[in-house]
């Protein structure tokens, strides 16, 4: 184990289209000194870096408490997957930095507020992402702080990919992660019309991309079988198993990342004639349950040749 993520509770200020595991009831909750053991359990089994996420961390009492220990037992890379909305009141980034965070993933929608507040199902939550932005850069100016961001692909949102990689790169972030939307968890509600295919996406995401890269930042992308990708871009291939990241969530749930519900590997018969099966992140059930499997072509010997279709296992 080198990751261990830490979900000590489903709460959230934000109610995400395709997200319905967020809860307040005090049995979805971590008390303080079960995020305790589980932060001396991770270092016990070697873990190096601490991946704090939820629901929404910063809303609990116990967030500067819970920075605080990380960085007291050794954890190198405190990562703090966020909505960004509480980091714009003022104060509240610098003490965060402080008392440990060194790294923070904002959760990025659109860099239309209608359509980013829309897929939130919050109002005025880019106005506070944008502003705990600004707060968090100016908290950068006084200590090391990595800032990244998580890019929720839907139908409505995937053309700006390219737009919202260099916005956001311009204002800072040097990592994007492209996630593909789940059904997962989408509860009672038919969402089928958030998930896009990934064929319509494809251009946008390799444009995306190579605006990273013109940035000096760095792309993945999750749930993307290879033959989806051109082989000129399988270096934003992510592969899950290679994080070794264990996730902890309330109730003692603990699982390898690469074991995810979204992250399900899900192969077609002809993926067993494909050049590169060993290595392919497959696809999820959820999204062959609307799109079909159509768009899985088995990678041939020559377009693979001289391409390594490993991927970057990056330190997201």
């Amino acid at each position: 184990m080198r990751w261990i993520e830490i979900s000590p509770g489903f709460a959230c200020n934000c109610r995400c289209s395709g997200c319905f595991s967020c809860s307040a009831e005090a049995g979805a909750q971590m008390d303080w000194a079960e995020v305790q053991r589980w932060l001396y359990f991770g270092r016990e089994r070697g873990a190096k870096h601490l991946w704090l996420s939820g629901g929404e961390p910063t809303l609990r009492r116990d967030f500067r408490k819970t920075l605080k220990l990380a960085k007291h037992l050794g954890y190198e890379r405190i990562k703090v997957q966020t909505n960004g909305m509480l980091f714009a009141y003022e104060g509240f980034a610098e003490r965060a930095v402080a008392a440990g965070m060194n790294e923070v993933n904002l959760l990025l929608k659109s860099l239309d507020p209608k359509v980013h507040d829309a897929l939130n199902r919050t109002p005025r939550s880019h106005e506070l992402l944008t502003a705990g932005l600004e707060q968090l850069r100016l908290a950068a100016r006084d200590a090391p702080l990595r800032l990244e961001g998580d890019f929720l692909m839907t139908t409505r949102n995937w053309s700006e990919l390219p737009a919202v990689v260099a916005h956001y790169a311009d204002r800072g972030l040097v990592h994007f992660n492209i996630w593909l939307f789940s059904l997962v968890d989408q509860g009672s509600r038919d969402l089928r019309r958030l998930v896009p295919k990934v064929s319509d996406c494809m251009a946008a995401m390799v444009e995306a991309s190579d605006v990273a890269r013109a940035h000096g930042a760095t792309l993945c992308s999750l749930n993307t079988p290879h033959c989806m990708v051109p082989p000129s871009h399988w270096s934003m291939q992510f592969n899950a198993a290679g994080m070794d990241l264990a996730v902890v969530n309330p109730g003692g749930h603990v699982f390898m990342l690469e074991k995810s519900s979204i992250e399900q590997r899900v192969y077609v018969d002809r993926c067993d004639a494909c050049a590169v099966r060993k290595w392919c992140h497959g696809m999820r059930s959820d999204y062959l349950a609307v799109h079909g499997d159509s768009e899985l072509t088995p990678v041939s010997a020559e377009a693979a040749a001289g391409v390594d279709p490993r991927g970057s296992v990056l330190e997201i």
